[in-house]
């Protein structure tokens, strides 16, 4: 079962074949299969550099705030529980647990977004900005790249509990299709979170 663009929760189908709706679905899939390829990249160049430049790595991973990495990560699990009971609660008709879920999400996800920015000033402070030493800049570019989507997401959340007030937008694809874009930036962070702050 597909699911459709959260861009345009509550689409309804035109015409015999649902043009619109395959349409909106085919160019979510397609910019989450981009920006999923657009990270690889970035996880695999990241995995060289540590490989390549070991102590440069120790010395740079040493100035990063673990517990408070481990706080965003637990974060943004929450969130994705919560996006997932979402979901849930839609597919299984209890309206009443949608909304409030998808609010928890977006709310959880402001407060990552906060800690990320404080995070990320204090690091740019500390360490020179983008002007710093390569790794400073590769954390700065790759967790603010990732920092943008969760921001997105926040977004993509909070309109779809604000349409699911509306009876014509209160099916479970258009819950479905910013939940996994949700998912997806939980699944980067998964990623960004050892390349970054493993030893």
């Amino acid at each position: 079962m597909t699911m459709p663009s959260p861009f345009s929760a509550g689409v309804r189908s035109s015409g015999a074949g649902g043009t619109d709706a395959a349409s909106a679905t085919l160019l979510f899939w397609l910019v989450v299969a981009l920006e999923l390829g657009t990270f690889t990249i970035i996880f695999a160049a990241l995995a060289w550099l540590r490989g390549s430049e070991p102590v440069a790595f120790a010395a740079f991973r040493r100035t990063l705030d673990l517990d408070g990495g481990l706080r965003l990560t637990l974060l943004l699990v929450t969130s994705g529980a919560a996006a997932a009971a979402a979901v849930h609660a839609a597919r299984s008709g209890d309206r009443r647990r949608v909304r409030p879920a998808l609010v928890l999400a977006a709310l959880l996800g402001v407060v990552f977004a906060v800690l990320k920015v404080v995070d990320l000033a204090r690091h740019s402070r500390d360490s020179g900005g983008l002007g710093g030493g390569l790794f400073d800049q590769a954390y700065l570019l790759t967790t603010g790249f990732h920092l943008l989507h969760v921001l997105v997401g926040i977004v993509l959340l909070s309109v779809a509990a604000v349409r699911y007030r509306e009876p014509a937008a209160g099916d479970e694809n258009a819950i479905a299709g910013p939940a996994l874009f949700w998912h997806m930036c939980d699944l980067i962070w998964f990623f960004l979170f050892p390349l970054c702050y493993a030893p």
